[in-house]
């Protein structure tokens, strides 16, 4: 896991996030003036508490799988995005690499590596070699190039070198032009002229010959980089020179030294400047971000658009974020914001734990609410209307504010102490309803009345409040929710009438009558009677949301303890319908930029919808501000690559390979996994499958590793997705895959050639002893025939024991035949049997047309019975209920055993309210059976499930568990009944 960057170490890195604080101010300004533009930033850290060996990072690059590689002063280093494998002397013998200040990704897949003072290194699929042989081995390598033609190109302190074909370093010497100064760049143009950048200015290579490039010589140049049109921007000591393909060059960044120089997709530049800055430049703009410690000179954007820095801190990542926060380094008044409000002019009202500020103009000001008090009032609610801003305090009432935030009213609550205000509601007639601890107010010319739970509140505590387009008020709750409809008349909803949450935070109404219904318990949809429930068995993170805002795109925002939640309106309604089982999520949270994962509830508003399309959510380390269309575009993120980072078989690493082919003992397979995504690591998923052993993929989570042990002898694949979250594994263009090829041989006693001599060997021996038997056999009956007439009695009574055995084992047979379909306490037909008999049933009524219906009778408080009086008493009253069972029901319906002290009753021939009648008659015969193992006054009675064959009830199974769903009803609804 990245550290989080709001915890700075030292005065100079606090330094820099006031700084930071600044830039993010300007933006938040844009919220009241919508056409202002601003770049924002996250970033993210990691140093060596989470893994680096280095805190300083002197160079980074991507190679072509989508590792992240870096130099250190401790050797160098490949990151997935949430482990680091550092690579150095101690565990990788014959490498070198106390400095690695240049870095190059190959062609090939392998990288390059230029060290400080001990050569050139070269890595491919787990291998190393040393490049250049000897005379690399002291060279202090500044630059790294390979070509057109594939010659790998070598800057030095004042030396150019080729690696020739055989892996020799070759000398280019001092060309005739070449100055006696450190390379510090190496570059290719694009009709194959060498560009050597050199702290003395630019050279073009042609052959043997170097000539100063536009006017370059005597600058001191850093860095080398293409500008897209066939141009070149140069990084300097004075600046950035711009040297155009045309031929003129300008001065683009006058002023200091640059160390490092990229450019983004979007054309702007990113600047490592030696005073330990990082910047942005573009349109004429300089941008500063901040990021701890002195910049050093590696720097990168990858395939993904993210800015990769390093510097005397460690290793950084800057993106472009979808979120940002409003804190106090920015001037708010308290970072724990409950509640956010857009007025009609545009204004911004922010409540929070210390009181109430407003943004305005771009301007950030403090609204005093209670002057001369020690400490400003909490506000938990806030409501407009025209002219007015009405904030509800924790303990100083209901405040009316005018537009400017001049304080005009104090609206006092009944009691010693004034109850919390969490809600608030304006009225088109200028009355206000008020949700507070202590119930709901609605306050009017002065007047205030009283709505708790003696009028019927589900709960005391009033947590949202909601007016719809038919002029209903919503009522959230601590105990369920309730509704003033337009005839003034309070109805509720609770736990205990059925209402599937407790506390409400807030309502959402939809033009074709549903309510949106924000829970502790998920998202629910009130469409008439019917309460439809969206919580994490249908894919939410979180079932505790805090708000319901509808951003007009087709999607849903909700605010959560773990991140704000967008929900796609198509996937709603997918899975109300049964067209899909889960929804697809998009979260964000600290990682895309919000101040805080965990978004403030129970109070209002909890989010807005601010008029420039953004969204606003108080959280407890600020107010954060999402951009939609920046989640939109971070959410059509094509896939990740996926790689097999390593392969362990019986507890032994493997070298990389695309096939591994194991022999036939191998016990052990491990495969560790990873997908290369590194704006969100923490969101990506994964599954994974072997073919030929698995039936279907298994869901793997955020494991990074699958095991499989004992497999057969046989040729394998796995595969192995991985997707960013929102995840839906059906958007094919989302899912990086990653396949691996594995064998594991036939051991040879089970190769054809050993099989067949096998077989030949047994029928070998098969014919020896038929040879050897057929010989005993004419032996003895040449023995035999010689007593034939002795053993004619004692043969015929041998004949005689057979015949009465075989009897027997034939009575013995059907003796075990009924015992394997019959319950051995009561005699009925036990469970296995009375399926077979129910699926014959089904059978011959589907037929028929013949009605068939299904009981499954359960004797009430049967363990307390066994409690009481022992299992054997348990054990009688189960015999006694069983044969009152056969002599109610008769010969023509069917009984079993169903299992514990249940029965299944199959009714035959007879409508549902005869069925239903004869079951009653059964119940009642139960009740008023005398059990004398119980004692002379205890009865027993029963609760019946009742079901009939018919559509959606078609299988032994689903009629079963219809069955079973009246009985847990009977049960429900006080035992001792029949319920169908």
């Amino acid at each position: 896991m990245p550290r989080p960057l709001h915890h700075f170490p030292n005065p100079v890195t606090r330094a820099i996030a006031r700084v930071a604080g600044c830039c993010l101010w300007v933006l938040l300004a844009a919220l009241a003036a919508p056409l202002a533009q601003a770049a924002r930033h996250t970033v993210a850290g990691w140093d060596m508490e989470q893994g680096l060996p280095h805190n300083l990072v002197q160079a980074v690059a991507q190679d072509n799988e989508g590792f992240i590689w870096l130099g250190t002063w401790e050797g160098v280093v490949r990151f997935n995005g949430r482990s680091f494998t550092v690579f150095d002397r101690q565990n990788t013998p014959g490498v070198e690499l106390s400095g690695v200040p240049t870095l190059l990704a190959d062609r090939d897949g392998g990288m390059l590596f230029g060290t400080i003072n001990d050569g050139l290194y070269r890595y491919h699929r787990g291998r190393w070699e040393a490049l250049g042989g000897e005379r690399a081995r002291h060279l202090s390598i500044t630059a790294l190039l390979r070509d057109a033609d594939g010659t790998l190109w070598v800057g030095a302190k004042e030396r150019l070198l080729r690696l020739s074909a055989e892996g020799e370093l070759r000398d280019v010497g001092l060309s005739p032009g070449l100055p006696e100064a450190t390379i510090t760049a190496l570059a290719q143009s694009a009709d194959g002229t060498m560009l050597v950048a050199t702290e003395r200015g630019v050279f073009q290579l042609r052959g043997s010959q170097a000539t100063a490039w536009q006017d370059s010589a005597g600058w001191v140049v850093r860095d080398l980089v293409g500008d897209g049109k066939g141009g070149w921007l140069v990084a300097a000591d004075d600046g950035v020179h711009w040297l155009r393909g045309n031929g003129t060059r300008e001065h683009l960044y006058p002023g200091e030294r640059v160390e490092r120089l990229r450019r983004d997709a979007g054309g702007d530049l990113w600047l490592s400047l030696s005073a330990g800055r990082l910047e942005r430049f573009g349109a004429g703009q300089r941008e500063r971000i901040a990021i701890p410690g002195q910049v050093s000179p590696a720097l990168m954007i990858d395939r993904e658009g993210l800015v990769w820095a390093g510097s005397t801190d460690g290793l950084f990542r800057i993106d472009e974020g979808a979120a940002q926060g409003l804190t106090e380094t920015e001037g708010l008044g308290s970072n724990y914001v409950r509640a956010v409000i857009q007025s009609a002019d545009g204004t911004v009202w922010i409540g929070h734990s210390e009181g109430l500020d407003r943004l305005d103009g771009g301007q950030l000001r403090r609204v005093p609410l209670v002057p001369g008090a020690r400490r400003d009032a909490s506000v938990l609610a806030l409501a407009v209307a025209p002219g007015t801003l009405w904030a509800g305090t924790y303990n100083h009432g209901v405040l009316r504010l005018d537009a400017d935030g001049t304080v005009r009213q104090q609206v006092v609550l009944p009691g010693t102490v004034q109850p919390l205000v969490r809600a608030l509601c304006v009225d088109a007639d200028g009355g206000l309803w008020i949700g507070s601890a202590e119930g709901l107010f609605h306050y009017r010319d002065g007047h205030l009345r009283l709505y708790g739970l003696e009028e019927g509140l589900p709960g005391a505590a009033v947590h949202a409040l909601y007016r719809d387009a038919g002029g209903v008020l919503w009522i959230g709750t601590n105990a369920g929710m309730a509704s003033f409809g337009a005839d003034g008349k309070l109805q509720s909803w609770s736990v205990q009438s059925g209402f599937p949450a407790s506390y409400v935070f807030d309502f959402l109404g939809d033009g074709n009558g549903d309510l949106w219904i924000a829970t502790d318990h998920g998202l629910l949809r009130k469409r008439g009677l019917d309460v439809q429930v969206f919580d994490h068995r249908r894919g939410l993170p979180r079932d505790k949301v805090f708000r319901i805002i509808d951003d007009g795109r087709g999607h849903l925002w909700l605010p959560s303890n773990q991140g704000v939640f967008r929900l796609d309106r198509n996937d709603l309604v997918g899975v109300a319908a049964g067209a899909r089982s889960q929804l697809a999520v998009h979260v964000i949270d600290h990682t895309d930029g919000m101040p805080s994962s965990q978004a403030n509830g129970a109070s209002s508003p909890a989010g807005w919808l601010a008029r420039d399309g953004r969204l606003m959510f108080p959280t407890a380390e600020g107010l954060a501000v999402i951009d939609p269309l920046r989640v939109d575009g971070n959410a059509r993120l094509r896939r990740s690559p996926v790689v097999i980072e390593g392969v362990v078989i019986d507890g032994t690493p493997q070298a990389p390979q695309e096939r591994y082919a194991l022999p036939p003992e191998v016990e052990r397979i491990e495969v560790a996994y990873t997908g290369l995504g590194f704006r969100a690591p923490d969101k990506m998923r994964y599954r994974y499958r072997l073919e030929g052993f698995d039936a279907d993929w298994v869901e793997a989570g955020e494991r990074t590793e699958a095991v499989y042990t004992n497999l057969a002898p046989g040729n394998y694949q796995l595969r192995v997705q991985a997707m960013t979250l929102p995840l839906d594994w059906q958007d094919a263009r989302r899912v990086g895959e990653a396949r691996l090829q594995l064998s594991v041989a036939t051991p040879y006693w089970r190769r054809p050639w050993v099989m067949a001599m096998g077989v030949v060997a047994l029928l070998g021996l098969v014919l020896v002893l038929v040879a050897w038997r057929t010989a005993s056999y004419r032996r003895r009956q040449r023995l035999l025939s010689t007593e034939i007439a002795a053993r004619t009695q004692e043969l015929s009574e041998k004949n005689r024991a057979l015949q009465q055995a075989d009897a027997e084992r034939d009575h013995l047979l059907r003796r075990l035949e009924h015992m394997a379909m019959h319950d051995v306490l009561t005699g009925l037909p036990n469970r296995r049997a009375g399926d077979a008999y129910l699926q014959q049933a089904m059978r011959e009524a589907e037929r028929d047309g013949a009605p068939l219906h299904v009981a499954l009778l359960d004797i009430d408080h049967f363990k307390q019975i066994n409690d009481g009086h022992g299992h054997e008493a348990g054990d009688q009253v189960l015999r006694d209920v069983a044969s009152l069972l056969q002599l109610q029901l008769g010969e023509n319906q069917f009984v079993s055993r169903h299992g514990g002290e249940e029965f299944l009753i199959v009714l035959r021939g007879m409508s549902l309210p005869a069925a239903a009648e004869q079951l009653q008659a059964v119940r009642m015969q139960l009740a008023r059976l005398r059990l004398e193992e119980l004692g002379a006054d205890t009865h027993i009675t029963v609760c019946m499930g009742l079901a009939s064959l018919g559509p959606g009830q078609q299988t032994v199974r689903t009629l079963l568990a219809a069955a079973d769903r009246q009985l847990y009803r009977a049960k429900h609804e006080g035992r001792n009944r029949v319920a169908h």
